[in-house]
């Protein structure tokens, strides 16, 4: 184990402490760098991560989405965005060993304990079609979603999303744990508790540390009312997913970010249920910008999404902290909402779902819903959908807000 750690401040919160000191202890590390933008990057043999160093092997690295696809329209080429660990200069962690972010504990002494880290709790209600509604969210009323529904039984999702930097945490009056993700929800219900696969792009200062854009991964096992190891969390701050690539990991700061009514950033994501040929497990694999960063393994979910999807959502959220969450002005996507199109507005293209095992893709054909943060109350964040739209875009759709464009 590398021995250049500091010590923890000891005003800090001490059940935390004890928390973070545990997870350490239960790593395997050989050594500690950092990234520019300050985070602590922990290396790891990457079969340190399975008992019995049992890794699983990815999909064909051609059935990764690639991390440019096509134009919009004969207009400009969005570029892709890059990561922090892609500059061959900044220092890594020995071969055969993989990064893994940990989590900055001064940050995270807001919290009064373990189990208020960080709870994502928007998707337990993303999904109003759901055919079991409970359990409840414990806070509600908080949530602002746009929303791309796909139903039926389903193995993976892919697509293109563009990367902004919205502004949080606005007006000044909530505790500062605002977040703005573009993202993927893939839920099953069979179980009568809500199983989630999420990943996608979050601003996130009380996660990241930071307001700038993060590459994020989420699960939750039991409906998102616990988090812990083999039970769900974000990245790679409790034990389920496994981290394959050196080079981009859960938590990665994106460098690229799009310039309203200019240049465009985006970043690939695909998600594939994959049978591994030689032993038959089934594992939940992501890969970004054509390149399978891990997974979580499917018996993490004993049933349900143990074996396939029931629904696929994609598009914005918004979390408000504010006494009164009508009042916020915090950015979805580019922070305009879905009319300002091309250039002006978020969006996620060439929108597929995987519909077998054997992983055949076809086009998103889904439908559209708003997820007002009161309820009946007013909701300033839009979404537009063009499915199957036979353009080089195929499925797609625009969503955003708070601030309108009005179009001539």
């Amino acid at each position: 184990m590398a021995t250049d750690q500091k010590p923890l401040n000891p005003e800090l919160n001490p059940e935390l402490v004890d928390w973070l000191k545990a997870r350490q202890a239960s790593l395997k590390i050989v050594k500690t760098t950092t990234t520019p933008s300050g985070k602590t990057i922990d290396w790891v043999p990457i079969e340190s991560q399975h008992p019995s160093g049992k890794i699983a092997t990815p999909p064909p690295a051609e059935l990764a989405r690639e991390a440019v696809g096509p134009e919009h329209k004969g207009e400009q080429i969005a570029k892709a965005s890059s990561f922090e660990l892609d500059d061959p200069t900044i220092e890594r962690g020995p071969a055969g060993t993989v990064p893994i972010l940990r989590p900055d504990i001064a940050r995270l002494s807001q919290f009064a304990g373990v189990q208020d880290l960080q709870v994502k709790r928007g998707g337990l209600h993303v999904n109003k079609a759901r055919p079991n509604p409970t359990p409840t969210n414990p806070d509600p009323f908080r949530y602002f979603h746009g929303v791309d529904n796909q139903n039926g039984k389903l193995y993976g999702w892919d697509g293109y999303l563009n990367v902004w930097d919205p502004a949080i945490n606005l007006p000044a009056g909530g505790n500062g744990t605002d977040h703005s993700i573009l993202q993927v929800w893939l839920q099953n219900y069979s179980t009568g508790v809500i199983q989630s696969i999420e990943g996608g792009w979050t601003v996130d200062q009380s996660l990241n540390g930071d307001t700038q854009p993060h590459v994020f991964t989420y699960y939750t096992t039991n409906g998102y009312k616990e988090e812990g190891d083999y039970q769900g969390g974000y990245n790679a701050k409790y034990k389920g997913w496994v981290q394959i690539s050196n080079s981009v990991f859960p938590g990665s700061r994106l460098n690229g970010i799009s310039n309203f009514g200019g240049q465009q950033f985006e970043i690939s994501m695909k998600f594939q249920l994959y049978k591994e040929p030689t032993t038959g497990d089934l594992n939940w694999w992501v890969a970004v910008q054509g390149i399978w960063m891990g997974y979580y393994p499917a018996t993490l979910f004993k049933t349900g999404l143990a074996t396939d999807v029931d629904w696929v959502g994609s598009g914005g959220e918004v979390y408000s902290s504010l006494p009164n969450p009508e009042q916020t002005q915090d950015g979805m996507g580019s922070g305009y909402q879905a009319s300002g199109g091309w250039t002006k507005a978020a969006y996620l293209r060439n929108l597929r779902v995987q519909t077998d095992m054997n992983g055949t893709m076809v086009e998103n054909n889904g439908y559209a819903s708003r997820d007002a943060a009161v309820s009946g109350g007013a909701d300033p964040y839009t979404i537009t959908l063009d499915m199957e739209s036979s353009s080089s875009w195929d499925s797609y759709f625009f969503v955003g807000g708070p601030t309108p464009i009005l179009i001539p």
